[in-house]
């Protein structure tokens, strides 16, 4: 497992957990954005992966430095 990490890290340029967090995120905030079925917050996070709705509020802060009612 260490050693996919090492490679992953050296071709890529993040861990392997890192690109999940991005992937996941970048799946939720389409949706939010799409927003054509008006999912709720808390559905859409379960529906990425996320723990809770304050978990993904939390990374979309953190990643674009709006709340979700600015996107």
């Amino acid at each position: 497992m260490r050693q996919l990490e090492r490679h992953f890290n050296t071709h890529i340029g993040i861990t392997p957990k890192e690109y999940s967090n991005i992937i996941r995120f970048q799946h939720a905030l389409s949706k939010i954005k799409m927003q054509a079925h008006k999912s709720s917050l808390l559905d859409i996070a379960f529906e990425c992966g996320y723990y809770d709705h304050a978990h993904l509020t939390n990374d979309l802060r953190k990643n674009t430095g709006y709340a979700p009612s600015q996107l």
